[in-house]
């Protein structure tokens, strides 16, 4: 039966693999950020403090199936249609143990947990996932249409986080013919047009079309970054503010990770001060964080070198436990998760796996350069360079925009990887030795960082 529709199998396993997914995180984890975007996708009035487009998918979802289920759902047929395609082009040219590589990398726990939350994260990474494995049939020459069907699904994904571009602009790049790129001056024009079609998507699904409320989600950024500038010595740059008082308020809530961790209450003076300044001035808010940053960059450079530390999770002395998440925010829409045996074991194994360096944003960065260093010698080097350059541009992108080092924002840095390592470990190419030992170097450098960090 295998040899005769080798194809029927890899479905048929990855859909068993599927149903206990599904099983493990009935009907999807509830975290307080669902809770938000549920309650809009209920109402159709939306703010602009996640984008919008999540919360109208799920809106749209919700003639499917009520809750969260058919978020999880789609997450999940995305997750695991993908494996299963990619898994069956890789025994076409391969074989048989090229096509468990994928499914073994869908089976890691993290991102088989981190699916099982109703979040835009795991949407995003999803959907880029499924786009990346079309683009990886189209470059194979088995299904020319599939490129154009992957376009649509990166320009959703790169819609439903403000940092999603960076992640979509090298897999949207890919999927343009080849003759737009030959020449400098082509590639430019490309590369340019690329990035205006993501930006006007977003801007026209988030904007234009569901008419959020503004609600300044980038005052939580300055906010952060004013903070961490006077937390490393520099001036305080929060205008109308007493620099003793803020500083007192810093040196209560501050800390590199984020801010406001354990006192939400007393810490929100500072951003609420900083909105009602906004509202009240007119200020631009990159104006204010300009102000702030510009007369003090190597305190500016201090903060964010300390939180991408805890981002990466580079050289931190403890793992946070969030490899998976595992709750049921209280919220008044009787939405509601149960964790069962299954979710415990997938729980354990993520933890597990968050404490070694596979677990870890910094490694499969470190992967994504090797990749690189790898791609000139591969068949598919297209594909794999645009999925390293992906995980490199949308995980480098948190040096300046992150306010917070939860792993699930970095679901999709490791999702490229994976995939990338998919595909060089089923190609083996014979490549000199040197290439081997620079390639993997970054990898061993960063491992050893960590564990060095962690004993």
């Amino acid at each position: 039966m295998i040899e005769r529709r080798p194809g029927l199998f890899i479905a048929a396993l990855c859909f068993l693999l599927a149903v206990l997914q599904l099983a493990a995180f009935r009907w999807g984890v509830i975290t307080p950020d669902s809770v938000v975007q549920y309650g809009q996708a209920i109402s159709g009035r939306y703010d602009d403090w996640h984008p919008p487009i999540t919360a109208w998918i799920w809106r749209q979802l919700l003639h499917v199936a009520p809750g969260g289920a058919a978020f999880l759902l789609l997450d999940v047929a995305l997750y695991w249609g993908a494996a299963a395609l990619l898994a069956e082009l890789l025994r076409r040219r391969h074989g048989w143990g090229a096509a468990a590589l994928p499914i073994l990398f869908a089976l890691a726990p993290i991102p088989f947990g981190q699916v099982g939350a109703v979040l835009k994260d795991p949407l995003m990474a999803c959907l880029l996932l499924m786009a990346a494995v079309l683009l990886a049939w189209r470059e194979e020459g088995a299904a020319q249409r599939t490129g154009w069907v992957a376009v649509p699904l990166i320009l959703l994904a790169g819609a439903t986080r403000i940092n999603g571009l960076f992640a979509a602009m090298p897999l949207l790049m890919l999927a343009v013919p080849r003759r737009w790129l030959r020449r400098p001056a082509a590639f430019v024009a490309t590369a340019t047009g690329a990035l205006g079609l993501l930006l006007g998507a977003s801007w026209t699904l988030n904007d234009a079309l569901l008419r959020p409320h503004h609600s300044q989600p980038i005052l939580s950024l300055v906010n952060f970054d004013l903070a961490g500038i006077v937390a490393q010595g520099g001036p305080s740059g929060y205008p109308g503010l007493d620099p003793a008082r803020i500083r007192a308020l810093v040196r209560h809530c501050y800390d590199p990770r984020l801010y406001g961790a354990h006192d939400e209450t007393p810490c929100a003076a500072a951003g609420d001060a900083l909105s009602e300044h906004v509202a009240r001035s007119g200020d631009s808010p990159i104006g204010i964080w300009l102000n702030a940053v510009i007369p003090a960059p190597g305190a500016y450079l201090r903060h964010r070198l300390a939180h991408l530390n805890w981002n990466w999770r580079l050289a931190v002395p403890a793992v946070p436990d969030d490899a998976v998440y595992m709750m049921s925010a209280p919220n008044r829409f009787g939405l509601e998760f149960l964790p069962d045996a299954g979710t415990h074991i997938v729980v354990g194994a993520a933890r597990a796996m968050a404490a070694s360096p596979l677990g870890r944003p910094a490694s499969w960065l470190a992967v994504a350069l090797g990749l690189l260093v790898v791609a000139p010698g591969l068949h598919r080097r297209r594909i794999v360079v645009a999925l390293a350059t992906s995980a490199l541009l949308y995980g480098g992108a948190y040096a300046v925009i992150s306010v917070a080092p939860d792993l699930r924002y970095n679901l999709w840095t490791m999702l490229a990887g994976m995939m990338g390592l998919c595909l060089l470990l089923a190609e083996r190419p014979a490549l000199p030795w040197w290439r081997w030992t620079l390639a993997g170097a970054p990898l061993i450098a960063v491992s050893a960082l960590g564990i060095a960090a962690m004993a």
